[in-house]
């Protein structure tokens, strides 16, 4: 909530009157769904597990019930990654695909969250590029 006050803040110092309207997620998922969103919606996303299918492929997959978006050329890039099982292929399409919406701003990013990760010293962590915690990157530190 307090990322949409302060958006609607920075509007309002070049001109332009927002109010906050704040709803029940079924609701959110009810306005999408039926694409009645207003133009400017704010939906808190997370990725527990960082595979693009579950971000960039739920959020801009047109026939996806998490998607108010519409678009044949992403829907066309992304509708054969659902059933790819070669993993590098797969991750090579949905880089492909982010590329594609950053080059053509079909998403433009307002921030990105710091994740904090405090861990024991016996333990060793690899980062991820987007800053997610993935169990798959946490390991035994070497004595």
């Amino acid at each position: 909530y307090e990322t949409v006050q302060a958006i609607v803040g920075m509007w309002r110092k070049v001109g332009i009157e927002a109010e906050i309207e704040v709803y029940e997620i079924a609701k959110h998922f009810e306005l999408r769904l039926g694409h009645k969103l207003a133009p400017m919606a704010f939906y808190n996303w997370g990725n527990a597990i960082g595979d693009p299918n579950d971000s960039t492929g739920f959020a801009m997959f047109g026939p996806s019930p998490h998607s108010g978006w519409k678009s044949k050329e992403v829907d066309a890039m992304i509708g054969p990654l659902w059933g790819e099982k070669d993993e590098a292929k797969r991750i090579a399409g949905w880089k492909k695909v982010d590329r594609y919406i950053a080059e053509h701003a079909l998403v433009l990013p307002l921030y990105q969250q710091v994740q904090t990760i405090l861990f024991k010293k016996n333990l060793a962590v690899k980062p991820h590029m987007a800053g997610y915690l993935l169990a798959q990157s946490v390991s035994k530190a070497k004595a």
